[in-house]
């Protein structure tokens, strides 16, 4: 019960932020022209928009099974897809993302897949994740350093170091644990002098969290293969997303800019917003946009953009998991199911 209210509470927050966002951005553009346009826009790139989406989310549902395939565990490619869009629910609701992968691990553990072998499927999901995305934003700001005001550009080194720090932490858990040991010795130290509650709890999370880090790191130096197919299946997960933004471009009748140069400003927008603790980035990633995609949209065109591309990208596929969510949290009629079963 109080986990449902956390996540009510959660979505409320989320709620209050994408109004406040909407209310800040349509003082200075008139939102009544906004949606007539919209209107007018070529629905047939919407519909690839929205397939570039969902093929997204299936490219990280064959990750994770195969990951967990080759750990001896097979499941039906529908669960993976149904972890995925739970992780994207919750990390959408949460700072940062952080929601997302324990609530994953949560619904596999349901469904009879070891924590270990999930923590080790996500945590190889998130080290190429992150990876890819930064070395496609860094790519993404060698192409268009002339779009980055100042402000981009410090909004983009948070982002980047923020990112870098995460991927450091991970690899520094997974490969080095004496390091590990003494980082978390270090924060229990710290956290004592300011008199931090549930210490004991934290500290006993913290070294179960390194004992599975290490087991993973096992894994890891024996099945390189699996890393390098993540690896491609991540490089392509993220391009599908990044596609998006160029099928919104099409659906207004432009073809000025070449689908390469889309997808490196969308790279460049991702790294800047992603990690920002905020959730879902929301209020962040629609300010950027319409700062970073300027010269690309028009004065009269560039809201309606970033409603199409940030709705199909975040606020409908949030709508699909909201659904998701709420089927798997219904009580199942197991004697039901067993019939059927039977």
């Amino acid at each position: 019960m109080q986990n449902k209210k956390q996540i009510i509470r959660n979505i409320i927050i989320l709620l209050l932020l994408i109004l406040i966002t909407f209310i800040f951005i349509f003082k200075n553009y008139d939102f009544t022209n906004t949606i007539k346009i919209i209107m007018k826009t070529d629905i047939k790139y919407l519909l690839l928009a929205t397939i570039t989406m969902l093929l997204y989310i299936i490219f990280e549902s064959i990750n994770i099974k195969n990951i967990i395939k080759s750990l001896g565990n097979h499941i039906p490619i529908i669960n993976a897809i149904k972890y995925t869009f739970i992780g994207f629910f919750f990390s959408g609701i949460t700072p940062g993302g952080s929601g997302g992968q324990p609530m994953e691990i949560y619904y596999m553990k349901k469904d009879n897949i070891p924590v270990t072998g999930s923590t080790i499927a996500l945590l190889i999901e998130l080290i190429s994740f992150h990876t890819i995305t930064i070395i496609c934003g860094l790519i993404g700001l060698i192409m268009n350093k002339q779009l980055m005001t100042k402000e981009l550009i410090w909004i983009f080194i948070i982002g980047l170091v923020l990112k870098l720090i995460v991927l450091t932490i991970m690899i520094i858990s997974l490969f080095f644990k004496n390091i590990s040991q003494l980082l978390i010795n270090l924060t229990i130290k710290i956290l004592h002098k300011f008199k931090y509650t549930n210490l004991n709890k934290l500290e006993k999370n913290l070294n179960e969290s390194l004992i599975k880090y290490h087991e993973s790191s096992i894994y890891i130096k024996h099945h390189k293969r699996i890393i390098v197919k993540s690896l491609l299946t991540v490089f392509f997960q993220v391009i599908m997303s990044y596609t998006i933004p160029y099928f919104i471009y099409r659906s207004f009748g432009l073809n000025e800019f070449s689908y390469l140069k889309i997808l490196s400003i969308q790279a460049l927008l991702y790294v800047t917003t992603s990690s920002l603790p905020l959730p879902g980035t929301v209020g962040i990633s629609e300010n950027v946009f319409l700062k970073i995609y300027a010269t690309v949209f028009t004065v009269t065109i560039l809201p309606s953009a970033m409603i199409l591309s940030r709705g199909i990208n975040y606020y409908l596929f949030m709508l699909i998991s909201i659904v998701i969510v709420i089927l798997n949290s219904l009580p199942k009629n197991k004697k039901k199911y067993d019939i059927i079963k039977s």
